[in-house]
C-alpha cells in the first residue's frame, strides 16, 4: 500500500490529464474517446472465446473500477452496468466529457478500497489499466472479490514492465518521476495478486516487450524515447479470472 499523499498526487495528475483531453475534444483536436469502445468490442470477442457467452448476451451484471469520464463498460452489452471513479464528481461536471457517455451506465463516485455496491451483486467486473492507479491493490481486488457473485468473472488488464522496467519504475514513482503510476507490475506480479486475493486465472495475455520499445525508441516524443533507452517500456497484459466461491463463512476461498 502506497500513502494516502502519494495516491492525492497520482489523481491530481489523472485529472490534470482528462481536463486535458477534455479541452481538445471541445475544441474539436481529439476524438471523442472512440478508444473505450474498440476495447469494449475486445473485451466481448476474448470472452466469447473463452466460451464465457452469458456474460456477452445482454443479461450480465456489470461494475468497471476506475472507468474514468466513460469506461468500456460503457458501450458493453449488459442489463445493467455500473462505473465507478473516485473522480466522479470532476467528470460528471464537466459538458463535453459527460456528453459521451450513454444514460444506461450507473455512474458513482468511489474508490476502488470501498465500492458502492452490494455483495455479490455482479457477474463481471472490468478493471482496464487502473490497478496501478489506486492506494492499496489487496484491498481493492477484495473489494472486487466481494462485489462479484460466486463463479464470476474479473477482467483485467494493466501495463507492465519486465524485471528491469519494474527496479527502475519504482525509483521513478517514489522520486515521482511518474506521478500518475504508484505502482508497477510485470506480468508474473499481477498474476499472483490475482491468484492469491480469491480469483482462479483463467487467461493471461502478454504483450510484446521488444515491439513496445521499437515503438517507444522510433517516437518523436522524448519521454517515449527515454522510456526505450532505459529499457522501461510498457507492454500490455490482460487477466480473464473466476472468481472463487465463498467458504462457509462468507470469505474468497
Amino acid at each position: 500500500m502506497v500513502s494516502l499523499a502519494r495516491w492525492q498526487t497520482a489523481q491530481q495528475y489523472e485529472r490534470g490529464y482528462w481536463e486535458s483531453v477534455a479541452t481538445r475534444i471541445a475544441s474539436g483536436a481529439a476524438s471523442q474517446l472512440d478508444w473505450y469502445r474498440w476495447r469494449a468490442d475486445q473485451l466481448v470477442a476474448r470472452l466469447r472465446q473463452l466460451g464465457l457467452t452469458s456474460l456477452t448476451d445482454g443479461e450480465a451484471r456489470v461494475v468497471e473500477i476506475g472507468c474514468g469520464p466513460i469506461g468500456v463498460v460503457g458501450f458493453f452489452p449488459a442489463a445493467e452496468r455500473t462505473a465507478v471513479d473516485p473522480l466522479e464528481d470532476f467528470y460528471g461536471a464537466d459538458d463535453t466529457l459527460t456528453a459521451l457517455r450513454s444514460p444506461r451506465v450507473r455512474y458513482l463516485p468511489g474508490m476502488g478500497e470501498q465500492l458502492p455496491c452490494e455483495s455479490a451483486s455482479c457477474d463481471l467486473a472490468i478493471m482496464e489499466n487502473c490497478i496501478d492507479h489506486v492506494h492499496d491493490v489487496r484491498a481493492v481486488m477484495r473489494e472486487i472479490a466481494r462485489v462479484l457473485d460466486d463463479g464470476a468473472t474479473l477482467y483485467l488488464t494493466v501495463n507492465c514492465r519486465t524485471r528491469w522496467g519494474f527496479l527502475m519504475h519504482r525509483l521513478h514513482s517514489r522520486a515521482r518521476v511518474d506521478r500518475g503510476h504508484p505502482y508497477t507490475f510485470t506480468p508474473q506480479r499481477i498474476e499472483r495478486l490475482v491468484r492469491e486475493t480469491g480469483f482462479q486465472v483463467l487467461a493471461v495475455d502478454v504483450g510484446s516487450f521488444a515491439d513496445e520499445r521499437r515503438k517507444d525508441l522510433a517516437s518523436t516524443d522524448r519521454r517515449a524515447q527515454i522510456k526505450g533507452v532505459l529499457g522501461i517500456s510498457e507492454f500490455v497484459v490482460s487477466v480473464v479470472a473466476r472468481r472463487n466461491a465463498r467458504s462457509s463463512a462468507g470469505q474468497a476461498a
